[in-house]
């Protein structure tokens, strides 16, 4: 059996542990009646660990978890076919990689181990999964928006021996080389290098988590303070971003940039291990209405990477809150002046002066 993606956009960013995803909080999501809500999990790079967790308020029945693969480039298939794929079929599901997932609690997260994991041999390129939970769409959610998710794993070379050409200068000046004389051989291997990036729900600001170049909205009790900057017109708004090396080499310290509006916010610093992801945490000051959050990840280039076109980020952060204490704001983005009431004044009509009548003569 083959497995292949469904075409489509690639995110920008990778979902990178079961940590994020019990962290997660789709931007938006309505105040519904309690009902079950199913989050695939999964590791980026791929492995052979996926899971599924119930993060509703009420037990969710069985369901399917389904996996498809396709070769980074091509609009569908590439990905390397072994005979043990076929315990992963199933008829209702054609064409992906099929997992049964039990009935869960609130809360309760399912692991499962792909066992055709390590038999896979992975030709050289990049490899894109599609990861979703409740395929059949067999239950009720309190939220069907966040049922999928992506991640990749990429094959590298591996070092080789190129033969270089001979060199076009004589050993000895007036002399033929022998014709006997070898070319030169050079050992050349890959260097390997990090490679630093976010996840595609690495953004977590104000007690929101949401894709990138998406809309959060900062969330009732998450500002720290208000009234700062030359204005009195900010909110301190604590924030997180998460980072992962995907490379094949361990980083040196390297810088992390957020920018609200243009204007740098604040920077931090961080080191990752290869395969390693981390929580980032920073103080964030925005203003009230709509911010436009840019974050960079080693914004000066300190760090060589195999890819440095996957360190920057983009997110829309909306607050629906007062930040100067002049108007109280409602969730949806309305003020209320509260007008002092006027004092009730009585009309003053000034009285006639009656004057004596005088005897008539």
């Amino acid at each position: 059996m083959r497995i292949h993606l469904v075409p489509g956009r690639l995110v920008p960013g990778l979902l990178a542990s079961a940590s994020l995803t019990a962290l997660l909080a789709v931007a938006g999501a309505s105040q519904a009646a309690a009902q079950a809500d199913l989050v695939p999990i999964v590791t980026a790079p791929m492995s052979a660990s996926v899971g599924v967790q119930n993060m509703g308020d009420t037990p969710a029945p069985a369901s399917h978890l389904t996996i498809s693969c396709t070769k980074f480039g091509k609009v569908s298939g590439g990905c390397p076919d072994v005979p043990e794929l076929g315990v992963y079929e199933n008829p209702a599901f054609p064409d992906v990689g099929t997992v049964e997932v039990p009935e869960l609690a609130p809360g309760e997260i399912f692991n499962h181990d792909l066992t055709v994991w390590a038999a896979i041999v992975w030709p050289v390129g990049n490899y894109v999964f599609n990861v979703t939970a409740d395929a059949g769409g067999v239950v009720a959610e309190s939220n069907e928006a966040n049922n999928t998710t992506q991640t990749s794993y990429t094959q590298l070379p591996a070092p080789a021996v190129v033969e270089q050409p001979p060199l076009p200068l004589q050993a000895t000046p007036g002399k033929r080389p022998s014709r006997n004389q070898a070319p030169v051989k050079a050992i050349v291997a890959q260097i390997a290098l990090p490679d630093l990036m976010s996840t595609s729900l690495g953004t977590y600001i104000g007690g929101d988590h949401s894709l990138w170049n998406q809309v959060q909205t900062v969330r009732t009790g998450q500002i720290a303070q208000k009234q700062l900057g030359r204005n009195k017109d900010e909110c301190l708004v604590p924030a997180k971003v998460r980072v992962m090396n995907i490379g094949n080499a361990d980083s040196k310290t390297f810088a992390i940039s957020v920018f609200d509006d243009g204007k740098l916010r604040t920077t931090k610093t961080a080191s990752l291990k290869k395969g390693k992801a981390k929580w980032v945490e920073y103080d964030l000051r925005l203003n009230e209405g709509t911010n436009k959050v840019m974050v960079r990840i080693d914004p000066k280039n300190q760090v060589a990477e195999e890819n440095e076109k996957n360190n920057t980020y983009y997110t829309t952060v909306e607050v629906p809150f007062d930040c100067d204490g002049v108007a109280v704001l409602q969730p949806q983005g309305k003020a209320t002046i509260v007008v002092p009431k006027q004092r009730e004044m009585k009309k003053f009509i000034p009285q006639r002066r009656t004057e004596p009548r005088r005897p008539a003569k």
